[in-house]
Parts: structure tokens; C-alpha cells; sequence
């Protein structure tokens, strides 16, 4: 053989054949259907917990500023960073008894004096999807009965805690 045609054969054997990358772009499709779902939900997830933990860090922080209060202290407390939209649905809410409802736009510290109850309430029924059960299956799971889209935790001057 000459040299040239071993040169022509061995360049055409060189690429690949399209049935090997139809192949190839097939299980690339079905891997990515199998996983975007996978994904969609570990974020939906991920949502839910950041609410839940949120939720549940402002009524720990509502029962020691109570406590500071029974000795006396004024203590300041600090919503979510993203307080006005948690998430883009969450809207957490404070009060206290003097002043029982704040809307989330206008504070992003709560002030409670000595001998002060202080209340949080979060509404996550604007979340889309199934991200309002996941949040209250989220709640439930840390012992917080939550059977609507919104849940307030009342902190009264003794430090219980309920919540409706």
C-alpha cells in the first residue's frame, strides 16, 4: 500500500460516527431528566429549611431577650437579613406589647423592654409549588404544629411559648 492511502485511512478512522454521538447525547438527555427533578427539589427543600430555621432562631432569640427583660435589660433582637421576603414568599413579622404588629418593611430590629412579651409570625402562603407543606412538614419535624400557611409564636413575660 502507498503511503498515501494508509494516510487516508487512518484520518478516517480518526473521528467519531453518528450513531456514537447520538448515543451519547442520548444518555446525556436521560441523565439530565432523571436529575433536574432531583434538583428542583433539593432547592424547594433547601427553602424550606432556611424558613424553618429562621423561624425557629428568632423564637430562641424571643425567649432570651424575654429572660434579659425579667432582669431588667433591654435587649434588640434582629430579623432575617431578608426579612421583607424570605426566600421571595416567607414574610416574617414581630411584635411586642407595645407595639403588637409591625409590619416587616418598616423594622428590621425589635426592641424588647424589661417585663415585655414579644410575638413572630411567619406567612409563607405566597410560596409557589409545594413549598408551603414542605415548610410545614419542616416546622412539624421541630416539634411545631403547623396546619396552616402561617405560624405566630407567642412569647409571654415568663418565657412559654405557643403557637397558633
Amino acid at each position: 500500500m502507498s503511503m498515501l492511502v494508509k494516510k487516508a485511512k487512518a484520518s478516517a478512522e480518526a473521528g467519531f460516527t453518528l450513531i456514537e454521538l447520538m448515543i451519547v447525547i442520548a444518555i446525556i438527555g436521560i441523565l439530565a431528566a432523571i436529575a433536574i427533578p432531583q434538583y428542583e427539589q433539593y432547592i424547594e427543600t433547601s427553602k424550606a429549611t432556611t424558613i424553618t430555621q429562621d423561624f425557629h432562631q428568632l423564637v430562641t432569640q424571643g425567649t432570651a431577650a424575654v429572660a434579659a427583660g425579667a432582669a431588667g435589660q433591654e435587649t434588640t433582637i434582629a430579623m432575617p437579613t431578608n426579612y421583607t421576603g424570605v426566600e421571595g414568599c416567607a414574610v416574617f413579622t414581630a411584635g411586642t406589647a407595645s407595639a403588637t404588629s409591625a409590619t416587616p418593611s418598616s423594622v428590621a430590629t425589635i426592641s424588647v423592654l424589661p417585663n415585655q412579651s414579644v410575638a413572630f409570625k411567619v406567612d409563607y402562603s405566597s410560596c409557589p409549588g409545594s413549598l408551603p407543606t414542605k415548610i410545614t412538614n419542616a416546622l412539624t419535624a421541630q416539634g411545631i404544629s403547623a396546619s396552616s400557611n402561617a405560624i405566630t409564636a407567642n412569647i409571654d413575660q415568663n418565657g412559654a411559648v405557643s403557637y397558633n
